[in-house]
């Protein structure tokens, strides 16, 4: 895995365990349940913040709150059974599209670079 790959990674797990303390937030109710949800928070923090290393910072923190946004709406449809229409589809993917298009775009950037 490149350091690139790896750096992608770490953005894409990150947002992934957006999905769990934020989920775990409304489940929370002792102590020691706090503490597991910032230690999930802190960690999903440092995987974006080692990823900027070698992603541009913006980027970097603009894919990791789109898909940990678009991974915390799609929970709250397929888990919670929150409510989900055709704007907040649209929404969704346009979202979804702005991410894949940082993604595609910083790609070719870096391989110019090269």
């Amino acid at each position: 895995m490149t350091i690139m790959s790896r750096s992608w990674f770490e953005i894409f797990i990150g947002a992934l365990l957006e999905v769990v303390w934020v989920s775990a937030m409304k489940h929370e109710h002792s102590l020691i349940s706090a503490v597991v949800v910032v230690a999930i928070l802190i960690f999903s923090f440092y995987l974006m913040i080692d990823a900027s290393k070698n992603i541009p910072a913006g980027t970097t923190y603009a894919v990791y709150v789109g898909l940990g946004s678009l991974f915390v709406v799609l929970a709250g449809v397929l888990v919670y059974h929150e409510p989900f229409s055709l704007p907040k589809l649209f929404f969704v993917l346009l979202l979804t599209i702005g991410v894949i298009g940082l993604k595609v775009v910083t790609d070719i950037e870096e391989r110019q670079a090269h």
